[in-house]
């Protein structure tokens, strides 16, 4: 197997724990798996920040635009030293917020590299998948909260009922009827807990401070105007 890059190493190392924190091999313990799942949040936070933080605006190095496939491996390795030449001149760096969709594209409110100031701009061949992903994220989190406040029912009943003696003559606890449902409510709220933060995380990174839906992005300026707003185009991904 080929070396992986860093972004793509992140992706697999996210991927696996969150895995192996929903579904731990079964000779884990019980506390163990909750403590395992409680420090996995803050992991699984810490990692997916990360592969943020380093994917963005550098993401898609193969872009195609008019039939033309473009590397843009030198810009994204420059974009992270920023010396030398800047390479790729005509593609800019920008970056707002989505205003609007379009049947050119998006409509976007923001900067443009070398620009001063807000503005609106159109982009083309915009980057749809980052967005359907927010959506998928937005329409499985009433599902989620909705089933946690099921279990939150259960797992928040009394899994004891007085005391009793046992077979050594102790003074123990004594379970209540439903004590094994009570237990599995409390493992299931858990899992949930990890899987709404996991969305609310990635969400976190997609949305601006007032929740709109962020573009960052390198694009290829067409010297083209779209209702009086300069027009770029992002290109196809050339997977």
């Amino acid at each position: 197997m080929g070396c992986m890059s860093y972004m793509d190493c992140m992706r697999w190392l996210f991927v696996s724990l969150s895995q192996w924190l929903r579904n731990p091999p079964p000779h884990v313990s019980g506390y163990k798996r909750r403590c395992s799942r409680v420090l996995g949040v803050v992991v699984i936070s810490a990692l997916f920040f990360a592969q943020s933080a380093r994917s963005t605006p550098a993401v898609y190095e193969k872009r195609v635009v008019n039939y033309h496939q473009v590397d843009l491996g030198p810009l994204f390795e420059w974009w992270d030293r920023r010396k030398g030449v800047r390479p790729l001149a005509s593609w800019m760096h920008v970056e707002g917020f989505l205003e609007r969709e379009t049947a050119y594209g998006w409509l976007v409110r923001g900067t443009i590299e070398g620009q001063n100031g807000l503005q609106y701009f159109l982009l083309r061949n915009p980057p749809q998948k980052e967005l359907a992903r927010l959506r998928e994220l937005e329409n499985s989190l009433p599902e989620l909260e909705q089933q946690r406040a099921s279990e939150l029912g259960v797992a928040k009943q009394p899994m004891y009922d007085g005391r009793e003696w046992n077979a050594y003559g102790e003074l123990v606890r004594s379970p209540t009827q439903n004590y094994d449902r009570i237990e599995q409510a409390q493992t299931n709220l858990q899992d949930l807990d990890t899987r709404i933060a996991d969305i609310r995380q990635q969400m976190a990174t997609m949305l601006d401070k007032r929740g709109n839906f962020r573009v960052d992005a390198f694009a290829l300026d067409m010297n083209q105007n779209y209702q009086g707003s300069p027009v770029f185009d992002f290109g196809f991904p050339s997977y």
